[in-house]
Order: C-alpha cells, then sequence, then structure tokens
C-alpha cells in the first residue's frame, strides 16, 4: 500500500474493526512492528467506526458504530521525501502482513519548510515489536 503524508501531521495507514453478529465488538488485532520507519514513527488509537460494509450476510452493521483500531505515521518535523514500514495485525483468526510506502510531503504549518541542518544527529529508529499507542490526539 502507498500513501501520502504531511510533516508533522498523523496520517492513518489503516483501520480495523471487527464485530460479531449483533454488532457487538470483538477482538482488536495486536500490531507488530517488523520494519521500522527511518524518518517518523507509528503508533495505534483505539477509536469507533460507522460500519460502511458488512461481510455478514445480514449486512445488520451496516451504519452502526463498532470499536476498533487505526495505525498512525507521523513523519518527523522538517522532514519530506520517502519512508517505508511492514508491520503485522494479528488476531486469532487471521494474520495480515503489511507494508507500507509513504510519500512524506512539506506540511502546511508553521515548520514545514525548516528542514534538518546538516549533519545533524538522526533519531533512532523504532524498536521493532509491538507498535505503541500514540501519545497525542489527532488534530
Amino acid at each position: 500500500m502507498t500513501i501520502t503524508a504531511r510533516t508533522s501531521e498523523e496520517t492513518v495507514i489503516e483501520g480495523y474493526a471487527d464485530a460479531d453478529n449483533t454488532c457487538a465488538p470483538v477482538e482488536l488485532p495486536r500490531l507488530l512492528l517488523m520494519k521500522s520507519p527511518e524518518h517518523g514513527i507509528v503508533c495505534y488509537r483505539i477509536e469507533d467506526f460507522e460500519v460502511a460494509g458488512d461481510s455478514g450476510r445480514d449486512q445488520a452493521c451496516l451504519g452502526r458504530w463498532v470499536r476498533g483500531i487505526s495505525v498512525f505515521y507521523l513523519a518527523r518535523s522538517g522532514y519530506s521525501g520517502p519512508d517505508s514500514l511492514r508491520y503485522e495485525a494479528i488476531t486469532d483468526r487471521r494474520q495480515d502482513r503489511v507494508a507500507v510506502r509513504i510519500r512524506v510531503l512539506p506540511g502546511l504549518g508553521k515548520d514545514s519548510d525548516a528542514a534538518s541542518p546538516v549533519g545533524s544527529r538522526r533519531e533512532p529508529a523504532m524498536s521493532l515489536g509491538p507498535i505503541p499507542a500514540c501519545v497525542v490526539p489527532v488534530s
């Protein structure tokens, strides 16, 4: 999958929501980072989703709200260019491997054009393993 993001703005990579035939939420996936992004971070947030499509025969959940999980990417301030990451979304019933290519565009805010100084230290990459929860709300 390929997404476009802006510097210093959270961008949704993917959302996961699963419900039983009464529209009650079922297991949220465990998210494991397999390849960390070089120029940003990835995190998740538990949210409510309005069901637009229902794979069940009865379509009972269409238009209803279900609790799920969203995965976000945030580029480091001043960075624009390519980035990539890989993660797995794992439940007892399935395991999705997701490869993401990211095109980071300059941001629209004050610091959007502030490039990192030449020779500045690069921040360490995220650790592989469980993806952390996002620390600040989406604006």
